[in-house]
């Protein structure tokens, strides 16, 4: 992560605005903070360190990827559960009166927003999607300590444009995860994609693989997932290609290691899914 994009760590828990505080923390000492509560929303990226949340009385060891939604008047506190690594992570800060800007420009940003209030406050983002939305805080940032024309307008996209795409990859992720039941077939389909994702995964050959009628299989993945089982099988590679192109790997090696064979297709189908063509991603992403 760059350094010039760093905040000094602060204890202050009340806004300097009425909109939105975005900071990037990297510590080598945890500086604990009382257990506390404020009266704006703070959604808390977390990225490396040895570090336990607590939410009033419940507490839980964070992992990179996690991301902490806390409503107004929640009351709570991260401490160190151990030593060695550097504490980082992103906290962003929006007002009740920014969010409600925000949901009555679209109900789309609900989601994270009514889950939170429920009490759900802990997510999880895939590498592919915490890599973006740590590139959109970074934008953010950036436009803050700029000085360009339409600086203020340019904020409100960026800010918009985080909230969302966190809302949606949170909202997306979880729609995903395989529930739980006891149709060990469908597991079983769904391991062996897992497993065989860089092949040829036909619906005639799953059909043959597990004995089972195609529609039955198209039936399944539409109810579970609302995909279809093509849909399915391309989010998985993109979602491979992602994380190995972050990994370094070429990009030329990465489409043909998860199954597309022609670059072209590969290339519609990544900049479809992330915005960006893969080399736009690669460059990106480049920051260490």
């Amino acid at each position: 992560m760059r350094k010039d994009i760093r905040s000094n760590f602060t204890t202050r828990q009340t806004m300097l605005n009425d909109s939105f505080e975005l900071f990037y923390y990297s510590d080598a000492v945890l500086k604990e903070v009382a257990q506390h509560s404020h009266d704006y929303y703070e959604f808390y990226l977390f990225l490396e360190g040895d570090v336990e949340m607590q939410i009033e009385k419940a507490c839980r060891i964070l992992t990179p990827g996690d991301i902490v939604v806390l409503p107004p008047s929640v009351r709570h506190h991260a401490f160190s559960c151990g030593e060695g690594k550097p504490y980082r992570r992103f906290v962003f800060w929006l007002s009740k009166k920014y969010v409600k800007r925000l949901i009555s420009e679209s109900s789309d940003y609900n989601y994270l927003i009514d889950k939170a209030h429920e009490g759900h406050y802990y997510h999880h983002l895939e590498a592919s999607h915490f890599q973006e939305i740590q590139a959109k805080a970074i934008r953010v940032i950036e436009e803050v300590h700029g000085n360009r024309y339409g600086k203020e307008t340019f904020l409100h996209l960026y800010v918009s444009d985080l909230t969302l795409s966190l809302t949606s990859y949170l909202y997306d992720s979880e729609q995903l995860r395989i529930p739980v039941r006891k149709d060990t077939e469908f597991h079983e389909i769904l391991s062996f994609i897992e497993a065989h994702i860089s092949e040829e995964l036909s619906l005639e050959r799953l059909s043959n693989e597990f004995f089972v009628s195609k529609s039955h299989i198209v039936h399944t993945f539409k109810k579970e997932f609302g995909l279809s089982i093509h849909q399915y099988i391309l989010k998985k590679r993109l979602a491979k290609c992602s994380d190995a192109i972050l990994s370094g790997q070429s990009i030329s090696e990465t489409f043909i290691t998860y199954g597309f064979h022609d670059y072209s297709n590969f290339y519609k189908a990544f900049k479809k899914e992330f915005g960006y063509s893969p080399r736009e991603y690669q460059e990106m992403h480049c920051v260490s």
